[in-house]
């Protein structure tokens, strides 16, 4: 076997957060490519005990550096912090001699079948999969992580077996996890299901989307992709339009939630490559505009889900920038505007309309905004001076 792909389905919390997919290296790491193989399916047991990445929790997460689990011993099962989690251990090639041991102090930590190391290499990109040791020579069993930066530090120190090819937006997200002082999530962050890939099982996401519509052929965090080159200005605000023209075929089919992750994504871009003035002027003008569109379609798409405040949120966003012209801020105030009527914060909805008809005084729809809010208005107070008259009748 010289090369073969496994995948680990991850859930932190009650959420299902996508696919990561890995190749391995058989042909330069054979024993630990086998042993995380092995680890994936699920398919050999030592004295009784199966041997599996299922269920096991991330126990350890470093931001720009690693994201780390396969504590089998102490990290499956039940999620809480402990002084043992992250020091134990098996492979493959453990006994059930080592098994029938493990109580015994003279084994140290719960570390079975170390075996030798392999493959030292260099850690010279992100996405690396290489087996966490003892930090003595040939201490490897079934704990492993992930780089999410390069690391030369950790040349020559661990044995690199392979690689993520698909994913790596859950990677990130793994990465990105709240954590506490030691690195320790605050949320379980679960092997929820794992075993040998096939291209045709897909790459599941469901905090992104890894749709290809509309040209969209990005990774999901900029820093992450190969298909154009970061110095140039004007293919970065290429593939950040690219991407938000995708959000908008996805608007145009009604599919709000999936819209709402390419514009975020477009953003995403924006934000990594939009130059200074003094650098770019005429590309920092169009990121600029690309941004404000963004905000507003971001807002709209918020409010078709329903999530008014997080919708507020964008519109605050784009009336905070300098240089919006009228008609973009009059869209900004109409869809506050909107939000605040859905949430019944009427005074604040006729606020808002008002100033929307300020910056765009040819706006008929929003005149009739304004009289349906006041007409409401005015209604309840008619409805509570009646109140008050029957309370002193």
């Amino acid at each position: 076997m010289s090369c073969s792909a496994v995948y680990l389905d991850i859930r932190i919390g009650d959420e299902k957060i996508g696919r990561i997919v890995a190749e391995l290296f058989h042909d330069k790491a054979p024993k630990s490519a086998s042993n995380f193989y092995h680890l994936c399916k699920g398919d050999i047991k030592i004295d009784g005990n199966q041997l599996s990445y299922k269920n096991n929790y991330f126990h350890r997460i470093v931001k720009n550096f690693i994201v780390q689990a396969g504590d089998i011993i102490f990290g499956s099962g039940k999620f809480e912090k402990s002084d043992v989690i992250g020091k134990g251990g098996c492979s493959i090639y453990s006994t059930a001699e080592e098994w029938s041991k493990r109580d015994e102090e003279t084994y140290g930590p719960s570390c079975f079948g170390n075996f030798p190391d392999e493959n030292l290499g260099e850690f010279d990109q992100p996405f690396y999969l290489a087996m966490a040791n003892l930090g003595v020579p040939d201490s490897n069993s079934s704990q492993f992580f992930i780089t999410t930066c390069a690391s030369p530090h950790l040349n020559g120190k661990h044995s690199i077996f392979g690689r993520v090819t698909h994913g790596k937006s859950v990677v990130h997200t793994i990465e990105n996890s709240k954590v506490d002082e030691d690195g320790f999530p605050l949320k379980p962050i679960l092997i929820e299901d794992c075993g040998e890939w096939q291209t045709s099982m897909g790459v599941p996401l469901f905090n992104a989307s890894n749709s290809t519509l509309g040209g969209d052929i990005y990774e999901e965090y900029p820093d992450d992709d190969q298909n154009f080159d970061g110095e140039s200005f004007a293919e970065a605000y290429k593939a950040a339009n690219t991407i938000k023209e995708s959000g908008t075929l996805f608007f145009k089919k009604q599919d709000y939630q999936n819209a709402l992750f390419k514009y975020k994504k477009s953003l995403r871009y924006l934000n990594e490559y939009i130059p200074d003035t003094e650098i770019d002027e005429e590309h920092n003008l169009k990121f600029t505009d690309l941004k404000m569109k963004l905000y507003l379609n971001i807002s709209l798409v918020l409010f078709k889900l329903q999530r008014y405040d997080d919708a507020i949120t964008q519109t605050d966003y784009l009336l905070d920038m300098e240089g919006v012209q009228q008609l973009s801020r009059a869209k900004a105030f109409y869809r506050r505007g909107n939000c605040h009527l859905a949430l019944k914060r009427l005074e604040s909805a006729l606020e808002d309309f008002k100033k929307c008809k300020e910056n765009n005084p040819d706006d008929t729809v929003v005149d009739k905004k304004i009289q349906e809010v006041e007409d409401r208005l005015n209604a309840i107070k008619q409805k509570t001076k009646k109140n008050i008259a029957k309370f002193f009748s």
